[in-house]
């Protein structure tokens, strides 16, 4: 489903869940905003006892012009739009209407069908309406309120941007200037002293699970669990800790770590892999669990009692390799040879002047690295991307002159760090082929591990169960993680072995 296909009907309704927040009150905003420049007309409203009256939501509302309604009725409208939530569920108010759309960002709790837009992998809502208003040519400059809503959509439901997922969710943040003064106001005006009891009262009982802190409090508002968070983990006793309530669908994790050995973001996947969504950065990241999931995949077992559980098997379930300090013996592992498969790569030094920080944007997320003549970025045939040094590049790969064929779904980009100026990779990626004589020693994971390489001294790389464990064969303390899916269309047993 496209924007443009809503414009048919005529009488529109934009619904965002009960007790809305600021990522329901931004998407439903930008939505109303795109009708009325084609031309159509829609209202904008929520339902539920009651009323918005946080302070921080009171003043978007009045600094942006937000036209939203609180109604306990409705006659049915042609067209009935969620926003934030999903028709049906149990957080939004069930009004009857002769047609539904949905858009959202939170684990599907109804059938999906043509007019039901769902991306859990986004961090906001707002992420989802700004990205479908661009591609439907929504001009943002003539209208700033509406990307200033979007950002602070965006901003509150990734707990300050920590919790951010998706690179769009970055494109977001840094697609237009925002108007500084209205983002100073709401920024400052989001804890009340009602809350600021909420987060005392959390903190006074942790529960200890090994090197962290589990942290239940009552129903509240994400960024009150993300404040929360933020002061559990300077507990020296913790490494890492994890801050969650109930709310009307599921449960709402803030995460935590200050140890090289947990990223947060990884941990939030993992804990949610099979009955929610989740992400973030290594140090902080969000997670949802569903009450419907859970029940799917742990019949009869308490929601609390399936986060602990989860958090009991993320504990035990990885081995730790150090590629400085590690007894494996490879010697004895199968020796493989890199097929002659096109793959891409780009000098960084052709994209930003030597010794400029920069950051290349991927689906999987954020590679940090300094621009030099001596340093390439790879594009693998997953479209994964990884920095390589021009000497390891020359000795195991050679330059085509075949076009490079991009086949990600986000085109990756790279950002001068400093400045903000970005530019697409693509247009400075060659292609390149693996020389014959590119030998490795690889071995299957047989258990989940995480691999500390001398690439990275801030993350580690994460291989799974049938993943395969490798190294080059003049270096075993290189090693890296090849992943079980890429694995055996790059690489062939070498004849012998």
């Amino acid at each position: 489903m496209n924007l443009p296909d809503i414009l048919r009907y005529d009488n529109i309704v934009i619904q965002s869940h009960d007790v809305p927040d600021a990522d329901s009150i931004a998407s439903g905003f930008a939505l109303l905003r795109y009708i009325e420049s084609k031309g159509g007309r829609a209202r904008f409203i929520y339902g539920g006892t009651a009323p918005i009256t946080k302070p921080n939501l009171m003043r978007m509302i009045k600094s942006l012009d937000i036209p939203i309604t609180h109604v306990k009725a409705l006659s049915p409208p042609d067209l009935l739009i969620t926003v934030d939530c999903q028709h049906g569920a149990g957080n939004v108010t069930h009004f009857p209407a002769d047609a539904v759309a949905v858009f959202d960002h939170h684990w599907p709790e109804i059938v999906e069908t043509e007019y039901v837009v769902i991306r859990p992998a986004l961090g906001s809502c707002a992420t989802l309406i700004w990205d479908m208003m661009r591609e439907a040519g929504f001009d943002f400059s003539a209208e700033h309120k509406v990307y200033d809503a979007l950002y602070y959509g965006l901003f509150s439901d990734t707990n300050h941007f920590a919790e951010m997922r998706h690179p769009l969710d970055h494109d977001l943040a840094e697609f237009m200037q925002v108007d500084w003064a209205v983002m100073k106001q709401l920024k400052h005006s989001e804890l009340s002293v009602e809350e600021l009891a909420v987060v005392s009262r959390s903190l006074a009982s942790p529960q200890v699970i090994g090197e962290m802190g589990l942290f239940r409090t009552e129903p509240c508002d994400p960024n009150i669990l993300g404040f929360s968070s933020d002061i559990a983990r300077q507990v020296d006793q913790f490494s890492y800790c994890i801050v969650y309530c109930h709310l009307l669908a599921g449960l709402k994790l803030s995460i935590r770590s200050t140890v090289r050995e947990v990223m947060a973001n990884e941990m939030a996947a993992f804990l949610t892999k099979e009955a929610g969504s989740g992400g973030g950065g290594i140090e902080k990241a969000g997670a949802y669990l569903s009450y419907v999931g859970i029940k799917k995949v742990a019949p009869g077992m308490s929601p609390d009692a399936y986060l602990e559980k989860q958090i009991r098997k993320y504990q035990d379930n990885y081995d730790l390799i150090d590629c400085g300090h590690h007894n494996l013996d490879f010697s004895a592992a199968r020796r493989y040879v890199k097929l002659k498969q096109p793959t891409g790569f780009a000098r960084s030094a052709e994209l930003f002047p030597e010794n400029t920080h920069i950051c290349v944007r991927t689906l999987e997320g954020d590679i940090d690295m300094v621009a030099a003549n001596d340093i390439y970025i790879m594009i693998g045939i997953e479209n994964e991307v990884y920095p390589i040094e021009r000497e390891k590049f020359e000795r195991e790969y050679e330059v085509t002159e075949e076009a490079y064929v991009p086949a990600a779904p986000y085109p990756p980009s790279v950002i001068e760090v400093m400045k903000g100026r970005r530019v697409s990779l693509l247009p400075f990626v060659h292609t390149c082929v693996p020389r014959k004589e590119k030998a490795i020693r690889a071995m299957p994971l047989f258990r989940d591990v995480k691999v500390l390489t001398r690439w990275d001294k801030e993350k580690y790389f994460l291989g799974r169960i049938g993943d395969y464990l490798a190294v080059p064969e003049q270096d075993h303390n290189d090693i890296y993680v090849i992943s079980q899916k890429i694995f055996p269309r790059t690489y062939v047993p070498q004849p012998g072995t």
